[in-house]
């Protein structure tokens, strides 16, 4: 096998110029990542075409191993992270992919490659099923998002859907301002489970599968290359986003996770695709609900300490038995007759019970510290320090993990 292939772009024009200049914008994106597959040359043919050579990555094309058999949860988080972090370094240097698709990421074992067709510099417009919905105009590192969010939900086997439909979700939004940055949802799906090797098919067999029918890229005829490259080097603007608190609790136990939402944007010309610890609100739901869970207690545990009976309000699922269940409470706080003195979180502890349709269940066990809680217009009750366990069923919404109701311990 060769160690280089050929792959052709078009003729006429600067196509040479742009294509080099993107060639070099890989490089320098390959440079900071080991997942992004760099062009070695690019040239003009004899007969007029431009042409790149890129190296044969070892291993197989998802297309080849979903051919196959679908993969698991560590798998797709493999996946995953590797890809997202591909494309955070290429969105650094102003490039989108345009086309993240099985057939352009090759796999081996926890090695992963995104292979880079250029097919923003000649009318492609996506593999059909993976393309973002606004993909007529144009690429975008927006567009990139959604195709990762298609890619894994594709790859998934049964046991892990659940699980990756409600992470990827952020990711699918039809409003591409609402999806999270590439960086973002790398760092948010490294959190979500332990990676795993990739088994991919012998030498042979995905020698049989590459012949037969796998999801090829669509032209787009209308489009010229220099409007498909003056497109794929504009990063979409990222939008302020506002600090925000999702899910809510039990009684006097805590329940909800907040994330502080990074400051990211542009300033003085420069265009910053950094990687905050925290994640955005649309990127709230590419947590796990165990640390959803543990989040949700502490946060829950705040606003009862603090009296914010606005923030106790919107933890809950609108209308679900959660939120019914802390009205009283809620309205406590809001006129001051209620408060909680002391109350603190010392440990919690999370282990998922059960994935269900749409959300989960999560046995919270909580230790909380002595504290005094009462009404204005009586004494104060002493509750002394100890744990408590509860099962809490979780709601995954656009908005994060919210809470539909609480159940006793088994």
């Amino acid at each position: 096998m060769a160690d280089f292939l050929e792959r052709e772009l078009g003729s006429g024009g600067d196509l040479l110029t742009s294509a080099t200049a993107r060639a070099a914008a890989l490089a320098r994106a390959g440079a900071a990542c080991r997942s992004v597959s760099v062009p070695v040359r690019v040239r003009r043919r004899p007969d007029g075409v431009v042409a790149f050579d890129v190296p044969v990555a070892p291993g197989a094309s998802l297309a080849e191993v979903r051919a196959g058999r679908a993969l698991s949860v560590g798998e797709c988080v493999t996946v995953g992270v590797a890809v997202a972090e591909a494309l955070a370094a290429l969105h650094a240097e102003r490039v989108a992919h345009g086309d993240v698709s099985p057939a352009n990421v090759v796999v081996s074992g926890k090695r992963v490659a995104l292979v880079d067709t250029m097919g923003a510099l000649s009318g492609e417009r996506g593999t059909p099923g993976f393309a973002e919905p606004e993909r007529e105009d144009g690429v975008t590192p927006a567009g990139d998002i959604y195709a990762l969010g298609a890619l894994l939900r594709s790859l998934a086997d049964g046991a892990a859907t659940p699980a990756i439909e409600a992470w990827t979700a952020p990711l699918l939004a039809n409003d591409p301002s609402l999806r999270p940055t590439a960086a973002h949802a790398a760092r948010a799906l490294a959190r979500c489970a332990a990676p795993e090797a990739i088994v991919v098919p012998a030498a042979g067999v995905a020698a049989a599968m590459r012949s037969g029918a796998l999801p090829r890229t669509a032209k787009r005829p209308q489009d010229r290359w220099w409007r498909a490259e003056r497109t794929a080097i504009r990063l979409a603007p990222l939008a302020a986003l506002g600090v925000v608190a999702v899910a809510t609790g039990w009684s006097l136990m805590p329940a909800v996770a907040a994330n502080d939402v990074p400051r990211t944007g542009r300033a003085a010309g420069e265009v910053r695709v950094d990687a905050p610890v925290t994640i955005p609100l649309s990127a709230a739901a590419l947590i796990g609900p165990v640390d959803a869970a543990v989040a949700i207690t502490v946060l829950r545990v705040a606003t009862l300490a603090e009296g914010d009976a606005v923030g106790l309000r919107a933890l809950s699922l609108e209308g679900a038995p959660a939120a019914r269940d802390d009205a009283e409470t809620a309205a406590g706080l809001a006129s001051g007759e209620l408060s909680f003195e002391g109350l603190e979180v010392r440990r919690v502890d999370a282990e998922l019970a059960e994935m269900t349709l749409g959300g989960a269940i999560v046995k919270v066990t909580t230790e909380l510290s002595g504290y005094s809680v009462g009404h204005s217009n009586t004494d104060q009750h002493t509750v002394p320090s100890g744990t408590a366990t509860a099962l809490v069923e979780l709601r995954l919404t656009q908005r994060g993990w919210l809470v539909e109701r609480i159940l006793p311990p088994p």
